[in-house]
């Protein structure tokens, strides 16, 4: 079973007003306890169900998948952070263990906003990073982590993408400095990193200009995705770590501009899970 159709299954069997507990879901589900409970976690961190002693209830109010006009507001064509993550969360999930690999014990390294990006800081774990983020989940997920020094840059608090973003010059961000950073994109072309906002690519690109290395987190659906605005240009990036399902000539350009290019196994993923 796919990891979103699990999680879909998961909120159709919860109730507003008993516990559903973790053994019930492992029988219904078939799937192991300690699966179970990873995703009833994540579940709760993206505001899809209440986690409580034992199981789970159904959040008021609160459906898998839905989008109202509520949501959609923010910025320019970015869907909502709890829509997003469920988006081929297998990949990401894929790809976020492997972008592990480059997190290593006391590394400066700066974690742009994103599903793929999270997922990757939920698996981290408690050392002596210094981490510099955008992302209020991220954020939430590093305070478990108290080892790991967190530096959040000051702005205005975009609630449906759950990110913070300084229009200005100003502030902690021209005093950091990254060996690292991890950042995802609404598109991967051969135009370079893209995104569809004009204030998240002012953004990303201060970000950038702080770090000596920039990783790219993509699954394969962002290679040559529409967007219009473009962050950086493929030289500025030096690595992309993707999925399996990416075309291999898409492997090919990118290879071509010097880009080193990672892919995660999604089989791999789901087999561990």
């Amino acid at each position: 079973m796919h990891l979103q159709d699990r999680w879909k299954r998961i909120i159709d069997e919860l109730n507003t007003d008993r516990v559903t507990s973790v053994d019930e879901l492992t029988e219904r589900l078939g799937v192991s306890p300690a699966t179970i409970r990873r995703d009833l976690n994540e579940l709760h961190e993206l505001g899809h169900l209440l986690r409580v002693r034992g199981g789970a209830m159904r959040a008021e109010g609160a459906v898998y998948g839905a989008r109202s006009e509520e949501r959609r507001s923010g910025l320019q064509s970015q869907p909502a952070f709890a829509d997003s993550v469920i988006t081929n969360a297998a990949a990401k999930r894929a790809i976020a263990k492997l972008a592990l690999d480059y997190v290593t014990p006391g590394l400066s390294m700066i974690i742009d906003g994103g599903t793929t990006t999270y997922m990757m800081a939920s698996m981290m774990a408690d050392d002596a990073y210094h981490v510099l983020t955008t992302s209020v989940p991220i954020l939430q997920c590093l305070l478990e982590r108290p080892r790991v020094k967190v530096t959040v840059p000051g702005g205005e608090l975009f609630r449906e993408q759950s990110i913070i973003l300084n229009p200005y010059e100003d502030g902690i961000l021209q005093h950091f400095a990254a060996r690292r950073m991890f950042i995802g994109c609404q598109a991967l072309t051969r135009n370079g990193l893209m995104q569809t906002d004009t204030l998240l690519v002012q953004s990303e690109r201060r970000l950038i200009e702080r770090a000596a290395e920039v990783i790219v987190l993509a699954d394969s659906s962002k290679i040559d995705a529409p967007a219009s605005l473009s962050v950086c240009p493929l030289k500025d990036i030096d690595i992309v770590i993707t999925d399996d399902q990416i075309d291999p000539n898409a492997v090919r350009w990118l290879n071509a501009h010097d880009i080193e290019v990672k892919i995660a196994r999604t089989d791999a993923d789901a087999a561990a899970a």
